[in-house]
């Protein structure tokens, strides 16, 4: 009789941390996962860099994605000089993208080009090439609206004209654009 308790106590002992355990793994994979509503939005990286490209420099460098809950996206990067808007990388029309997560790696693929890119999630915030960036707040979407105020309003929009390349915003800003160096950049 004392076997046959002492069974029992094991075999109800063994389904109760079973059971525990599996809950204990459910949860830990629905709180550290990421999901395409956790990423959609705005995410924006502002850093201080020391950049030269030619004849142009940069001291500021602005990066952003846009992600769509819809799996696509799109990309930009800005530099300037202070507050002078020097160079655009890339912009929203040109570099768009698709996306998708595995864990809290969301991997980018260019629609338009041959940007590939894995960015990584963790504490609120994405990495890419050792860069990180934030969800927007109001001021830095302010800033992204209004660098690509002042890109827009500076590129003539011509057909033949790469959307890089910027002459004279507000007579001051000179945008290059070439077949090397920054604007060929991913």
């Amino acid at each position: 009789m004392k076997w046959v308790f002492a069974a029992t106590l094991i075999i109800s002992g063994l389904s109760v941390f079973t059971a525990c355990s599996s809950s204990d793994d459910d949860g830990e994979k629905k709180i550290g996962n990421l999901t395409p509503e956790m990423l959609a939005g705005l995410w924006v990286t502002d850093n201080t860099v020391n950049g030269q490209d030619g004849d142009y420099s940069w001291t500021r460098e602005v990066e952003d994605y846009q992600f769509n809950a819809d799996g696509t996206g799109y990309y930009e990067r800005y530099l300037l000089d202070g507050e002078l808007l020097v160079a655009v990388k890339a912009v929203r029309d040109d570099d768009t993208f698709h996306y998708a997560i595995s864990g809290n790696t969301v991997t980018i693929t260019g629609d338009k080009n041959n940007m590939k890119q894995t960015l990584t999630y963790a504490d609120g915030r994405l990495t890419v090439q050792g860069k990180t960036l934030q969800k927007a707040n109001t001021e830095l979407q302010a800033l992204v609206i209004q660098l690509y105020a002042k890109w827009s309003g500076g590129n003539s929009g011509g057909d033949d004209e790469d959307n890089n390349n910027l002459n004279n915003v507000s007579g001051n800003v000179d945008i290059h654009n070439g077949g090397g160096g920054v604007n060929d950049v991913r």
